[in-house]
């Protein structure tokens, strides 16, 4: 049973109808439907006495979909509701996956006495595709009654998404609703009450209350989306702040790169080469130490602002100019004087490329850093040397002689200089406010200064602000994974690299795609980061960690030696604290740099300069900090928020789950008497919303439920649950899996519900077979059954997870019981590269969503493969090398089965292979 509410009257016979009730016969009982009816006979009674109180209109289900919605759909008008696709699949009478590959689902709404087949060639359908877990686009197709198509494409607004647009924050109907309120907005409270999925007068007055809530919110909405007059954007086209970004530009004139610079293929090529993502890396493991918590303001839009890259946007066009000299000379400088970076008009001369010759530079390389995981992960490291140059941005070369004290070798380079300005440009109005001309001003700064003056009066719209100028830096670099159903053919360019290839996923570049911006920007991220490690090394201090715009300095009131390993340990390490004075001295010395109308480029995180803070670290992405009395103040969630843990509330102010900040103060505290939080025993499990038919997890659902009714079956936006098998076991089992069954073909699903006391059981399938597994503990388990880790053996080796990306204190490879100050690890690239796409598909990136067990990355071939061949050289190097495979293995990482591979000549991983080279050629 749905209630819904026009928003736009209309009338019929002169009676007008504003709401409406409609249901489902085959789904409800006869007392539920006489409980529906006498509601609505109660309004037509009420009615009949004051004209002023409306009627309800009672519909079928169908009656609905052919009488109210597709006429309106027809018509173009706006089809409006709260995470729609979920809507959408009660109305339909069938989901399938949709024909076209570049599709997600197709919504049939017929009768369900058509089979599948008839259905597909004489219905009227929504597709759906579903970009990620937020953000799906919507249409019409099929026949609609008598007519041979639909004339219009259908208009569908997911309030959901809009919200996401105007605030970059993922709500819930009342959750938005209550934000709303707090800003003045006149929207009604979502009744607290857990649907029975009975009709009774409970539930149909909370059904009623959800649509005012609904309404309400579309309002509000509305009227923050109006604020952005200036702008030619629908709000149904409105799906993350980059569309805002994207419509303030457009909004300006400014036409897309694409159709005014005219960038061979190749300098795009050797762009795409030089972009890496963020710089994440935690230096000091495993040790507690004091912090100043650093920040740099909008990182990418600063770094947009230093090296003039508006101008890039509004030129008239691009010219690359050679500059293999003048790149030297530059390098030069710097190494003879860092301290020039500090001046802001320098950075105008780093917007370029190279190609260098490696020899112990230190650059952000992509690379599988652990043996045992197919992750492509991006460290800054030392590359020692390479069997084939490599084209690198200009400021990821500037931050190697920062750091080295040394310029990388040139071989070749060029700089990309704007020319003129584009015709057709003309200023917009932010916001309705500040008039920005896209000539003489700068949207970007416009952005940062805007959010500043807005922070003590709307800390909303400051945010929104911020999130909008940072969002700004991806469309550059945007593409998405399209699947395809036949491989095409396409032209590969990649730095020095060029090659046809097939490939059945096709990267489909965005509107503003144009990589020689965006891996400028990222470039110049890394150097606001490089010149900060250099000025803490400078001062003779280090950091615990660094991630993406923050750094973590290790430092005290007072300069200080703080010891890293146990009392008790034979080898004492230390390192310097330095003192916050100097930390401050180094915050100041950052505003030369500062492209702003006010202070603060580098920020202090809390209050970290005034009080005692603490910094507690174990891989990338993976810290916390915490005061003296081990209250956290700032958690991350990297490696636990997959996990849904019923009833942990969301804790705005940290922004994770409460048990999140739990499990590191638990880590912190590493008290072993410790009473066990309430959820350390619920199985460890991921809830998985399924917004996608196009994994194998869909397929198994499909076939188990096809015998059934529409109504009865698993739909498209329904959560299913997914347990994390134990794979380390106990003195009695191996691990949670059944005999036979190994990680790689064995994962389950079951049903959604949200108490834990009920997720052992028989009701699991595994998806790679189809067949029925019981989820057990592990204490009981038997061969055919499974059983999970639980949250408490979670929490155990969340701190163990290792940090891949660098080495040991000791020069060897991190393991995860690894303590103390880590190094850089040292990479020598052997062979040739691999060639991939810029990006996982899309969708694996939420947390929620299925293909999350099947991320595609996207990776181009020149007829090879991803494994080799050991051939007779290295395998004789291995036979000759003296050392033990068990030694070998030690100090490359390798399990020891991989390393008595490589002694054998048998096939291994190409990585693999390459990490026993550089240890074997090693004096």
């Amino acid at each position: 049973m749905v209630c819904q509410e026009h928003l736009e009257a209309s009338e019929d016979n002169d009676c007008r109808w504003e709401e409406g009730i409609f249901y489902d016969p085959e789904e409800i009982t006869s007392s539920e439907t006489r409980q529906i009816r006498k509601f609505v006979d109660h309004h037509w009674a009420e009615a009949a006495k004051d004209v002023s109180h409306h009627r309800v209109l009672l519909l079928t289900k169908q009656e609905f979909v052919e009488q109210v919605l597709f006429p309106h759909a027809e018509a173009g008008s706006l089809i409006v509701g709260f995470n729609l696709p979920f809507d959408l699949s009660r109305l339909a009478s069938a989901a399938l996956p949709a024909t076209r590959v570049d599709e997600d689902w197709s919504l049939v709404l017929n009768n369900e006495s058509l089979n599948p087949d008839a259905l597909m060639k004489s219905s009227f359908r929504i597709k759906i595709d579903r970009k990620d877990g937020r953000i799906a686009f919507f249409g019409l197709s099929g026949a609609f009654v008598h007519k041979d198509k639909f004339s219009s494409k259908g208009r569908f607004l997911d309030l959901f998404a809009l919200a996401w647009a105007l605030t970059n924050t993922s709500y819930k109907l009342g959750s938005l609703a209550k934000d709303l309120r707090k800003r003045g907005y006149k929207v009604p409270r979502k009744l607290e009450h857990e649907p029975t999925g009975r009709v009774t007068p409970k539930e149909i007055a909370y059904c009623r209350q959800d649509v005012r809530v609904t309404a309400g919110v579309l309002n509000a909405l509305r009227a923050e989306f109006d604020l952005h007059r200036d702008i030619n954007l629908n709000p149904d086209n409105a799906m993350s702040p980059a569309s805002m970004f994207k419509a303030y530009l457009s909004g300006m004139g400014i036409l897309f790169p694409s159709k005014k610079f005219r960038l061979s293929p190749r300098i795009q090529g050797i762009a795409a080469q030089g972009y890496y993502g963020g710089r994440s890396e935690v230096r000091i493991r495993h040790a507690a130490v004091p912090v100043v918590h650093t920040d740099y303001l909008s990182e990418y839009p600063t770094v947009i602002l230093l090296m003039g890259l508006w101008d890039f946007l509004t030129a008239r066009s691009l010219r690359i100019r050679p500059a293999t000299r003048g790149v030297r000379a530059l390098l030069d400088k710097i190494v003879s004087k860092p301290d020039r970076v500090f001046e802001p008009k320098l950075w105008e001369e780093f917007t370029g490329y190279a190609l260098i010759e490696p020899n112990d530079d230190i650059l952000p390389i992509r690379t599988e850093y652990n043996e045992n995981s197919n992750e492509n992960n991006i460290g800054v490291n030392i590359l020692e040397k390479s069997d084939y140059p490599i084209w690198f941005a200009i400021p990821d070369l500037v931050a190697s002689a920062l750091l080295t004290g040394k310029a990388p070798k040139i071989l070749k380079a060029f700089q990309v200089i704007p020319e003129g300005k584009q015709q057709g440009l003309h200023p917009i109005a932010l916001r309705g406010k500040e008039t920005i001309d896209p000539i003489t001003g700068n949207l970007f700064r416009s952005l940062i200064e805007a959010k500043e003056r807005e922070k003590k009066r709307d800390a909303n719209q400051a945010y929104f602000l911020k999130i909008m100028a940072n969002a700004g830096y991806g469309i550059f670099i945007e593409t998405t994974p399209k699947r395809v159903a036949e491989a095409q053919k396409i032209d590969v360019f990649a730095g020095e690299r060029e090659f046809s290839t097939r490939s059945t996923i096709i990267e489909e570049k965005g509107k503003f795609y144009c990589p020689v911006i965006s891996s400028l920007i990222t470039a110049g991220g890394r150097l606001l980061l490089a010149l900060l490690e250099r000025e803490v090394r400078e001062a003779g201090g280090t950091y615990l960690f660094c991630d993406t715009d923050s750094m973590a300095i290790v430092a005290d009131k007072t300069s200080r030696m703080v010891r890293l390993s146990d009392p008790e340990a034979h080898a004492q390490q230390k390192v310097k604290a330095i003192s916050r004075k100097q930390v401050k001295a180094i915050v100041a010395k950052f505003e030369r740099l500062n492209p702003y109308g006010f202070q603060g480029l580098l920020k202090v995180e809390h209050k970290s300069l005034s009080r005692q803070v603490y910094g507690f670290g174990v891989s990338a992405k993976r810290y916390c900090l915490f005061d003296d009395r081990y209250r956290i103040v700032h958690a991350s969630s990297h490696g636990l928020g997959h996990l849904y843990v019923p009833d942990s509330k969301w804790i705005k102010k940290l922004e994770v789950r409460e048990w999140v900040k739990e499990t590191w103060e638990r880590i912190i505290r590493n008290d072993p008497g410790a009473q066990p939080r309430p959820w350390f025993s619920h199985p460890a499990m991921m809830r998985i919303g399924m917004t996608t038919p196009k994994v194998r997890v869909w397929k198994v659902i499909e076939e188990q439920q096809k015998h059934l009714p529409y109504r009865k079956q698993f739909k498209p936006s329904n959560f299913f649950l997914s347990p994390i098998i134990d794979k380390v076991g106990d003195e009695k089992h191996e691990d949670g899996f059944p005999t036979r069954s190994k990680d790689k073909d064995f994962l389950l699903i079951a049903p959604f519900n949200s108490h834990s006391k009920t997720w052992y059981g028989p009701h699991y399938i595994n998806v790679h077979d189809g067949k029925r597994v019981r989820l057990v503990r592990l204490a009981g388990k038997t061969s055919s059954e499974a059983s999970p880790q639980t949250l408490e053996h979670v929490v155990r080796i969340h701190q163990l997870h290792a940090e891949s990306k660098s080495l040991a204190p000791d020069g060897t490879p991190c393991i995860p019981l690894t303590r103390g100050l880590l190094q850089r690890n040292r990479i020598t690239a052997v062979g040739k590269s691999r060639t991939i796409g810029k990006e996982t598909d899309r969708k694996s990136e939420q947390e929620e969503d299925p293909s999350i067990f099947e991320p595609t990355l996207v990776e181009y071939r020149e007829n090879e493969t991803a494994r080799v061949t050991t051939d007779t050289k290295l395998q004789t190097m291995i036979l000759n090398d003296g050392r033990s495979v068990r030694e070998l293995a030690n100090r490359t990482g390798l399990n020891p089965s991989t390393v008595q591979g490589a002694r054998s000549g048998k096939r291994i991983r190409k990585s693999n292979a390459i990490k026993l080279w550089n240890l074997l050629k090693k004096p």
